[in-house]
């Protein structure tokens, strides 16, 4: 199945990279985390992962090869390919939205004045 542009964009938009990172264990402070490719880097701590929330984007300081949207950045975290990722992002999507559904809006209903 191929999807298109629109509903990746729509998919990105419904993933923000800093709440996807965080959930995978990045520690991130600020907008900066370290680089999952620590083996390139001085301390595994370093802090060159920028993640700019603004445009749903992340890249490495000092890995040319690293950066991306949220699709990219599930991809090369976890290694995986593009359409796994894309599956993950859209399960993640239907968990938030039934969790939602079922504790947030179970005790909304309107009461009947009677």
């Amino acid at each position: 199945m191929e999807d298109s542009d629109t509903e990746l964009e729509d998919l990105e938009k419904a993933n923000p990279i800093i709440q996807v990172a965080t959930e995978l264990g990045m520690r991130i402070r600020g907008t900066m985390g370290p680089c999952f490719r620590s083996d390139r880097h001085a301390g595994e701590d370093t802090q060159t992962l920028f993640f700019d929330v603004a445009n749903n984007r992340f890249f490495c300081k000092e890995c040319d090869d690293v950066g991306g949207g949220v699709i990219e950045y599930i991809c090369q975290y976890h290694q995986w390919d593009r359409q796994q990722a894309i599956e993950w992002l859209r399960h993640r999507v239907d968990y938030d939205r039934e969790t939602r559904e079922k504790y947030y809006h179970r005790n909304n209903k309107r009461r009947r004045k009677g």
